[in-house]
């Protein structure tokens, strides 16, 4: 049996006096496989970065919601505060309000919630301190509010004017200072809004005349308890609301939804899975393309040399021999592409995951795979070519013109 190396340097020698070719055959496995690592890399840090930053904040929240008004009372905030798993409870109601400071007013969406709210949510402060249930003319703003919404910008100590409608469509003015900035998260996986101002919540009923709540948002005892305890919630509000099984099972009959930090991972988590394979769908009929490519260029390569094979078998070379040395320069063409591209692919991603603000990596194991694929498909590519040339017979080989 032929030398492997001397076979390798054959191949060699051989695609190099067809380097424009050999190039072109190599195009298609390179983009395929750019595109297949790329895709991987990026949607694994995606995944990982994501995750990560979801662990990171610790809230294990439950949100509750109501979809009509005048259902979250008082008592359906006690039912999910005596729920089990439930560790801390903070109910939330909303209103549109004109925010006056220094002359100029804006229209912003403000909270009142309780101090329990900062916990439940991972509330980050940057300046000042959070409000407390002992609070009544304090606020809590946006950084992005603060220092984007208003030409002079707001520091804590400032005082605002807040203008609110009560249930009678009329205007009610409170003037609030600041006690707090919260810091803008570099992560987009957070709860609530880092773009409005937060009050006491006591102070915004009071102005709205509301005794409703709009959702409340719970935290439990952990990440793996969550849907249990999401569960139980669900079951004592059904229970203390007076509604059915059969009610909840039919979605449009009830009045309330729940939404919870693992639901989140996981439609995320889907959602990228989804992504990743639509775009490997992609990549894969380049390589689909690229192997084609191959085999064609390898069947040309053996009608070219259809002489050069006669006077190999004619020296003594075994159908084995030619068989070996037409399938390692297929290896080494695909292979060759499969490298670059799989260099080319990591380079996207890292460059892509520094676009999106994420930790990028280099892994040498995604080479590996990208080599190893290539190389896969160029014996699948080469391997009926390759046969051919072996098949041929020497004499009718050397006849040819």
């Amino acid at each position: 049996m032929i030398d492997l190396t001397y076979g390798i340097d054959m191949a060699v020698a051989s695609l190099k006096s067809s380097k424009l070719r050999s190039g072109l055959t190599a195009l298609g496995i390179i983009i395929g496989i750019a595109a297949v690592i790329a895709t991987l890399t990026l949607g694994g840090s995606f995944s990982d970065y994501f995750n990560s930053e979801m662990d990171a904040s610790g809230s294990n929240y439950i949100a509750v919601g109501a979809t009509k008004a005048d259902l979250l009372h008082e008592q359906q905030i006690d039912v999910i505060r005596n729920s089990k798993g439930v560790v801390d409870v903070s109910p939330l109601i909303s209103a549109s309000a004109d925010v006056e400071f220094m002359g100029e007013t804006k229209t912003i969406e403000i909270y009142g919630v309780t101090e329990d709210y900062q916990n439940v949510t991972s509330v980050t402060i940057e300046e000042g301190s959070f409000i407390n249930d002992k609070d009544t003319f304090m606020a809590v703003i946006g950084h992005d509010t603060a220092v984007d919404e208003f030409k002079n910008e707001i520091g804590t100590g400032s005082r605002i004017t807040l203008t609110v409608k009560n249930e009678n469509n009329e205007d009610v003015t409170r003037t609030f200072t600041i006690k707090g900035v919260m810091e803008t998260p570099a992560s987009l996986v957070t709860i609530g809004s880092y773009k409005t101002i937060y009050v006491p919540i006591s102070v915004l009923q009071e102005m709205t005349g509301q005794d409703f709540y709009s959702s409340v948002y719970a935290t439990a005892e952990s990440m793996e308890a969550l849907d249990e305890t999401e569960e139980e919630i669900k079951l004592n509000l059904m229970r203390n609301l007076g509604i059915s099984q059969r009610e909840y099972d039919n979605r449009s009959a009830v009045p309330l939804y729940f939404i919870n930090q693992a639901d989140l991972i996981r439609e995320i988590n889907t959602m990228t899975t989804t992504i990743q394979y639509f775009l490997l769908a992609i990549g894969s009929i380049s390589l689909i393309v690229g192997s084609v490519g191959i085999m064609n260029i390898m069947f040309v390569t053996v009608t070219e040399r259809t002489k050069e094979i006669g006077t190999l078998k004619a020296l003594g070379y075994t159908s084995k021999d030619v068989l070996t040395l037409f399938l390692v320069e297929s290896v080494i063409i695909s292979g060759a592409g499969g490298f670059i591209g799989a260099l080319i692919g990591l380079i996207i991603s890292y460059f892509g995951a520094s676009l999106l603000g994420m930790p990028s990596s280099f892994p040498l194991s995604m080479l590996l795979l990208g080599l190893v694929i290539s190389m896969i498909i160029g014996i699948i590519a080469g391997v009926y070519p390759a046969r051919r040339a072996a098949k041929m017979n020497p004499v009718d080989a050397l006849r040819t013109v």
